[in-house]
Parts: C-alpha cells; structure tokens; sequence
C-alpha cells in the first residue's frame, strides 16, 4: 500500500479515511488512489498537470467535473486531491452488460458531447485549434514522445504511412475546416460517467480546450469500437449499429473523412 505519511501534510490532512483502492484503468502513467468520496491523482509535474488543474477550476460550474479539494507540488510532483464522481464508467461492465445498457451508454455519451458543445469558448483558457495541434506533434516527433508501438495496427506499413514523418505531412496536407466548440480533448469511454442515460460527470482534463468538434467524436468512435468489440466482446456488427445510433442521437451524419484525421493526428499523441 502508498505510504500515505509521505505525503504533502496539506494533502494529508484532507484525508480522512486510509482505507483506499488503486485505480490502474487507465493509461496516462498517473498513480489514481480511491477513496470513499475523494480521488488523489499523483502524477510528474508537467503541462498536462498544471493544464488539468486550471481547466477544472474554469469548469466549475459549467460541466459536472470533480471539485479541487487540494492542490499541491512536491519533488517535481503533482498532487491533485478530487471529490469523487458518482455513478460508472459508460464502459464499466454494468454499462456494457448487454444490449439495453449499452444502448443507455451509448445515448449518454452524445448527451456529453452536446453538453461540451454547450459551453462558451470565448474565454476558453485553452486553445487546440490544428494549427497548434500539429505544431505540438511536431515538437513530439523531434523528441521522440511518439510511441509507434501504440499506433493502430492499420497506421504504418503496408496500406499505411511510411512512418511518423508521412503521417504528419499527410495532416498537414489535409487540414479540414474547423468547427470550433469546447473539447475535452481525450473523449474515451472511460473519461465519461453516467447513470443509465444521464451523464453524471466527465474525468481527465490535462488537453481539454477549443478544437473541432470533430475531435471529440473521432475518439468516441474509436473508443466506442474499442470497448464494444475487443472488452465487452460484441460483433463488428453490433458495434456499428450503436456506432449508428450515436449519430442518430447527435442528430449528425458521420464525416468519415474527419474521424479517420482525427483518430490519426491523436496517434502523434
């Protein structure tokens, strides 16, 4: 177990009971201690940190977004101590138990997307407009921050890019017009949690801001695929039915184009 005297002694003293669980879901390198009603994130100092932190503070109020409880930084790392969301992942086992709940899944995540939509961006303290974007996966492919080995199979070789270098200039070569509105930035499954249809809250700010709306959709669709095929073990065809019905509730046709850029330009992140 974390040795919790280690701890920053303003962290410490917000936490009132020991008894808590490791979150290991998810895959941002971040250490997630749950308690009953508090979440600690541990986590290197970086942008991503110091990003989450001011986002959720901007957020308050405007999305159902956890409560900055304590904030500190000690030895080149973060602490960041949260209340607890309510309810379940959309890709919890219970969300994806069959074909009812899914469903319900399914509709709460366009609801999410509507509600990111519904905040104003005119003082957004975040921009990831393409610009900015592909100028940061410039930036990653000189500092070698691309990992290779976590790109879609279909993303390089054979009917795919060269390498890293031709898939960024086939983005910057095919920039779609932007439809800019709020973002969370990494719109998975996971990042999203609901009671049957009614999103309760949305977790992981370290890249939210003004993008395409675009963005967001292309990842849900990603991850949507991702959890109904390879975790909760439906059919391809299963998966495009609610792939379908995502759409049908966005009350939007899918611009095929746009995903497939999107889920590629997040590969060089």
């Amino acid at each position: 177990m974390f040795d919790l005297s280690t701890l920053p002694d303003n962290i410490a003293s917000k936490i009132e009971d020991v008894t808590y669980t490791l979150d290991d879901f998810g895959c941002s390198g971040s250490t997630i201690m749950l308690f009953d009603k508090i979440v600690l994130k541990i986590e290197k100092i970086s942008h991503s940190s110091e990003h989450e932190l001011k986002l959720l503070n901007w957020l308050h109020g405007k999305l159902p977004v956890p409560k900055i409880i304590g904030a500190e930084t000690r030895d080149g790392c973060s602490f960041l101590l949260m209340s607890r969301l309510p309810d379940e992942m959309t890709c919890s086992e219970n969300s994806m138990k069959d074909a009812q709940h899914t469903a319900y899944a399914v509709k709460a995540l366009a609801k999410a997307l509507k509600m990111l939509w519904s905040v104003d961006i005119r003082d957004c303290p975040f921009s990831n407009v393409l610009s900015e974007k592909l100028a940061e996966a410039t930036r990653n492919i000189k500092n070698g921050l691309v990992d290779v080995n976590d790109f879609q199979p279909e993303t390089l070789g054979p009917g795919g890019f060269k390498d890293v270098w031709d898939l960024y200039g086939y983005l910057e070569s095919n920039r779609p017009e932007e439809d800019l509105v709020f973002s969370h930035g990494d719109f998975c499954l996971p990042n999203v949690f609901a009671s049957g249809e009614d999103v309760t809250g949305f977790l992981d700010w370290g890249t939210g801001g003004a993008a395409d709306r675009w963005q967001d959709i292309a990842l849900c669709v990603r991850s949507l695929r991702y959890n109904c095929v390879h975790c909760a073990g439906y059919s391809e065809a299963d998966y495009q039915k609610y792939r379908a019905l995502l759409f049908r509730e966005l009350g939007m046709e899918p611009d095929e184009e746009k995903i497939r850029y999107y889920i590629l330009l997040d590969e060089l992140f």
